[in-house]
C-alpha cells in the first residue's frame, strides 16, 4: 500500500468517525483494519458505495446493521419508525457525507490527487456479495457498542 493509500484510508477512518458524532453525538470507535485477501466482500445489512476517481480510482463501501442505520436515522435526521427506503437514504447521506469529508481531506493535503466522487449507491439485504474486481481492499471495523459498522475501501489495481 503506498503513502498516499494510506492516508486515504485514514482520511475515511476519521470522516467516519466525526459524521457519526457529528450526526448522533455519539462516539464510533475504530477496532481494527483486516486486509481482503479475496475478491469478494459479503455483508448484511444497509450498505451505500461511493467511488472516486483521480490520481487513485477507487470506491469506498460502508456496511452497517439496520439497527445502527436506524440509529444514525433517528437521530441524525429526526425520524422515527424508518422504513427500508428511509434507511437506504441514510446511509447514502452518511456515506456521502463521509467520502466528501475524506476527499476534501486528501485534496486539501495533495495537491495533485484531484480526487472526485460519483454519487452514492446503496443497497439493503441479507447475504449480499460485492466483488472487488481489480482492486486491493482493506476493512476497518468501526463500533458503536455492540454495533459494527464496516468500512470497506478499495483501490483500483
Amino acid at each position: 500500500m503506498t503513502e498516499l493509500e494510506k492516508e486515504v484510508m485514514k482520511a475515511f477512518i476519521v470522516a467516519s468517525v466525526n459524521v457519526f458524532d457529528t450526526l448522533t453525538g455519539e462516539k464510533l470507535v475504530p477496532k481494527g483494519v483486516e486486509q481482503e485477501e479475496k475478491l469478494v466482500f459479503k455483508t448484511s445489512g444497509v450498505v451505500v458505495i461511493v467511488s472516486f476517481t483521480g490520481l487513485y480510482a477507487g470506491r469506498m463501501l460502508i456496511s452497517m446493521p439496520k439497527e445502527l442505520a436506524k440509529f444514525i436515522y433517528e437521530n441524525g435526521f429526526g425520524g422515527e419508525n424508518p422504513t427500508d427506503n428511509d434507511l437506504m437514504l441514510t446511509a447514502n447521506e452518511f456515506g456521502n457525507m463521509v467520502a466528501g469529508n475524506a476527499i476534501t481531506e486528501i485534496n486539501n493535503k495533495y495537491k495533485g490527487a484531484n480526487l472526485r466522487l460519483s454519487p452514492p449507491s446503496s443497497f439493503i439485504g441479507e447475504n449480499l456479495t460485492f466483488y472487488n474486481f481489480q482492486m486491493s481492499a482493506q476493512s476497518i471495523v468501526l463500533a458503536y457498542g455492540d454495533l459494527q459498522m464496516k468500512l470497506n475501501v478499495a483501490f483500483k489495481q
